[in-house]
This record gives C-alpha cells, sequence and structure tokens, in this order.
C-alpha cells in the first residue's frame, strides 16, 4: 500500500486531472490575487483621485520615479494590472496578457526599491506570470475554447529538422 501510494505521488501525467485542475487553480487564484492585490486598489486610487483630488499614491511614486509621462504611466500600470489581471483569471489571450502583467510588475519592483519597501510580493508575481507565458491558460480557458474554434491550435506539434 505504501509503495502504492508512493508511486502514485511520483507519477508524471502532465495531462492528466490532477494537473489539469491544478493548472486552473493556479490560474484563477493568481490572477485573482493579482486584480485584488494590485489592480483594483489602484483603480480605487485613480478613482478617488479623479472624484475627489484625493492624492494618489502611484502617481506621486510614479512621480518620484521620474518616469516620463507619470500620470499616463500611472493609468496604463492601473489599467494593465487591473484588466489583464481579470483577462488570466477566465485565461483570455493569457501569455500576452503575462507578458503585459510583467512589464507593469517589474516597474512594481522598481517602484518599491525606490521607496524602500521589499519587492518580495511583486517578484512573486513576475515568477508566475512569466510561468503563464510558457505554459499558457491551461486546458479550461477560453485560450482553449477559442483555440478549438479555430481549429486546435493549442495542439500544433514541433517539426524537427535534420540538419
Amino acid at each position: 500500500m505504501l509503495k502504492t501510494l508512493l508511486r502514485k505521488s511520483l507519477a508524471v501525467a502532465p495531462n492528466g486531472p490532477a494537473a489539469t485542475f491544478g493548472h486552473l487553480f493556479f490560474r484563477v487564484s493568481a490572477g485573482t490575487m493579482i486584480f485584488y492585490i494590485h489592480g483594483l486598489h489602484k483603480l480605487e486610487g485613480w478613482i478617488a483621485y479623479l472624484q475627489n483630488g484625493t492624492p494618489w499614491e502611484l502617481f506621486k511614486e510614479v512621480q518620484g520615479m521620474h518616469f516620463p509621462a507619470p500620470y499616463p504611466s500611472a493609468i496604463i500600470a492601473t489599467l494593465i494590472q487591473f484588466i489583464c489581471s481579470l483577462f488570466i483569471v477566465v485565461g483570455l489571450f493569457t501569455r500576452i496578457n503575462a507578458v503585459l502583467l510583467l512589464g507593469a510588475l517589474s516597474g512594481a519592483i522598481l517602484q518599491n526599491l525606490l521607496a524602500g519597501r521589499s519587492p518580495q510580493l511583486a517578484l512573486l508575481y513576475i515568477l508566475v506570470v512569466i510561468t503563464f507565458v510558457f505554459i499558457g491558460g491551461g486546458k479550461f480557458s477560453l485560450d482553449a475554447k477559442v483555440s478549438s474554434k479555430l481549429g486546435g491550435l493549442t495542439t500544433m506539434p514541433l517539426k524537427h529538422s535534420r540538419n
């Protein structure tokens, strides 16, 4: 019994149900966390700034980083973190959205370092979005659904040359 349990725990089944549901759980939970921690509160800060003139922390920090056009830069970072994270949750254009988030989160790392804060969370999210660049949205994603409608682009074989 112990040997069977050990053998099952070591089994590699990249297309098996555990890996498929693990991929789904990973994508949805990571996208939701990026949305909530990085996207939503930045959007709320921007809305408060527009409605009440409340200081927008992100805008002030981007100004302090001496980025060109700090206001549009802050808006772009906010929209990327808000919208792209939701696209990751549903698995639509996962790789493209992961690349966009990679850029925005790289800025977050710089922002944290310049402000004297730990960039650990942004670094962790960068590792996650890099993973999505490689693995895509998975079987239970809108990417897979759209791809199957376009003729199964997710299962394109790699061609090897014999030169």
